[in-house]
């Protein structure tokens, strides 16, 4: 079975964590014949990270949005000039196809090739995340659904955190994309709020555990429970840090959640004698925007010199793989990251929660640890520390309580599988097939005019 999963950033852990537990959940349904195509922001260097010898069913290709599409950058005449050209390209696509004497003029070989393996693909699934919501600029996800669209293929929204929607141009125009779509799974019932009246049949969507639980050792976390004594300690705790541009009072923000990070360290070291270790799921990565080691050196730069020679950077990449067998070892971590949080519960580690956005207070309240949450946007110094405390000095009932409830995230994201099983048996291989041949079967129904600003910057996260 061929089935497409797109809007993936792969350079972040965690998106590649939520790649990998979408493989993983619908292996359960689809078999091992499964071949996934992954349409990615940056796929030649997600192939490196990601090679074919150690994952041999993922198949990287740029995004159709990205590649077909020009975006402003700036005011001249050729930025203006490319909303038009952008209405061409889906001209041609919708009237000629690609493969036209007009589509080879438009589109290159292997643009061409993946427009191919849209037409044949099984299923179309937008990954799993946190990239519709307004933050950010929709219009590159918007053009994106487009295609979906013109190439007749509704996709299946995977795990989101999504919304409010406040804009009246992405309401619009998300709407009849989630009207279209077979199957729409949440991550929390405050997603599904927010677009339950934008969505004609809201019985299709249902809210599921991430699908990062998915790669969950239950048996593992089941035998850490089975023991009546605590695990031994190791006396390594793990930090995850991150800048973020969209904290309360911008830079001041960021110095008071820094100057907070900074005396969870320095307790850790000099009250409760661990090791300190920062490490990421967004590091290691040249090409990729953000670094987050960056952020955590700027912290122990500030450490007292005592303290930082207990506090080290793991600045290296890590896959989802590595990096939960190297969370194994600590005794619990501390993560601003929601899938650092996400992939340590996954080998029973438990966590202190830092939330930049609502999704991680949302699975903080699903794992019962809503009490210990430190928001970005608030944390001052004595806050972090007492809620430092109050998690250390319990540890073990928060180990229990968490790891309890990750047992049934686990089964609530491999829920997902019984959600699929009637969308993947109505699909057909063919059904784009007489695309772009005048009068095609699945015609789009998304506007074309009005589109919003492209030239914003586009921020993953």
């Amino acid at each position: 079975m061929k089935i497409i999963v797109e809007n993936t950033v792969c350079l972040n852990t965690g998106d590649a964590a939520i790649l990998l537990a979408i493989r993983h959940i619908l292996r359960t349904v689809a078999g091992d014949g499964l071949k996934l195509f992954v349409f990615d922001s940056q796929p030649e260097v997600a192939s490196r990270l990601y090679p074919k010898n150690d994952y041999a069913d993922l198949e990287f290709n740029k995004l159709l949005s990205e590649s077909l599409f020009r975006y402003p950058s700036g005011s001249g005449l050729k930025d203006r000039l490319k909303p038009l050209y952008n209405r061409i390209v889906r001209t041609v696509l919708r009237q000629f196809g690609p493969n036209s004497a007009l589509g080879r003029v438009f589109f290159s070989s292997s643009d061409r090739r993946s427009l191919d393996i849209y037409q044949e693909a099984d299923l179309v699934i937008t990954t799993g995340g946190t990239y519709l919501v307004e933050n950010y600029n929709l219009e590159r996800r918007l053009n994106q659904f487009r295609f979906d669209a013109i190439l007749g293929k509704d996709p299946v929204f995977f795990t989101q955190s999504l919304g409010p929607f406040k804009n009246t141009y992405n309401r619009r125009e998300l709407s009849p994309i989630f009207d279209r779509s077979p199957l729409i799974l949440l991550r929390d019932e405050r997603s599904k709020n927010h677009i339950v009246d934008m969505v004609k049949e809201p019985r299709k969507c249902h809210v599921v555990a991430d699908a990062v639980f998915a790669l969950a050792d239950s048996d593992g976390i089941a035998r850490k429970l089975a023991s009546p004594e605590p695990p031994a300690e190791t006396g390594r705790v793990g930090i995850s840090v991150r800048h973020w541009n969209y904290v309360n009072d911008g830079e001041g923000g960021m110095r008071r959640y820094i100057e907070s990070v900074r005396e969870i360290a320095t307790i850790l070291v000099r009250d409760q004698g661990k090791e300190v270790t920062f490490v990421s799921t967004c590091q290691g990565v040249p090409e990729y925007a953000h670094d987050d080691s960056k952020t955590a050196r700027a912290i122990i730069a500030g450490l007292d010199p005592a303290i930082a020679r207990h506090v080290s950077v793991d600045a290296s990449f890590h896959t989802p793989e590595q990096l939960m067998a190297l969370v194994k070892g600590f005794d619990f971590v501390v993560a601003t990251r929601m899938h650092m949080m996400i992939m340590s519960l996954c080998v029973g580690t438990p966590v202190l929660p830092i939330a930049y956005e609502f999704k991680t207070k949302e699975v903080a309240k699903r794992i019962g640890v809503a009490d210990l949450v430190l928001d970005i946007d608030t944390v001052t110094p004595p806050e972090a520390a007492e809620k430092l405390g109050r998690f250390a000095g319990k540890l073990d009932h928060y180990r229990r309580t968490t790891l309890k409830a990750v047992l049934e995230e686990h089964a609530s994201a491999m829920s997902a599988a019984a959600l699929l099983k009637p969308v993947l048996e109505n699909v057909s291989a063919h059904v784009a097939n007489n695309v772009g041949k005048r009068g095609e079967q699945n015609p789009p129904r998304l506007r074309e005019e009005n589109h919003e600003d492209e030239s914003k910057r586009v921020i993953e996260a």
